[in-house]
């Protein structure tokens, strides 16, 4: 006879999923998401870099980890300080460009859900 264990509920996932990001509300800094089970923590500057983290969703974060595949290999054995701050930054320069296409795509989004309210052509307007 086999012996079932109990299944986790949701807020027990939950619950677990905020403890391991290390806060109640942490937010992808790029899409927004919220939902802690959606989120991963991200080494900043790339694990062997760094310990600098930042609670990612787990679709921004698959972006981010592989624009790090394209970042300079560590340069020999024994990292220096001036190494790591240097793939801090280009980690960072990747979180930024993620959040520009973002902030590039949010005032489309504005436009296009006003645009039915307004006249296409108003002779009133300047």
């Amino acid at each position: 006879m086999s012996r079932r264990t109990k299944k986790p509920d949701a807020e027990a996932r939950r619950q677990r999923a905020i403890q391991r990001i290390g806060r109640d509300n942490a937010a992808c800094p790029i899409c927004g998401e919220n939902d802690p089970r959606c989120l991963q923590l991200h080494h900043i500057a790339g694990r062997r870099y760094g310990d600098e983290l930042a609670p990612i969703c787990a679709n921004d974060h698959c972006r981010l980890s592989d624009m790090q595949i394209d970042h300079p290999d560590a340069i020999g054995e024994k990292l220096n300080n001036i190494e790591r701050i240097a793939h801090f930054l280009l980690g960072l320069a990747d979180l930024l460009e993620l959040a520009i296409a973002k902030l590039r795509e949010f005032p489309k989004y504005l436009i296009a859900d006003i645009a039915p309210h307004y006249p296409a052509a108003r002779s009133d307007m300047p």
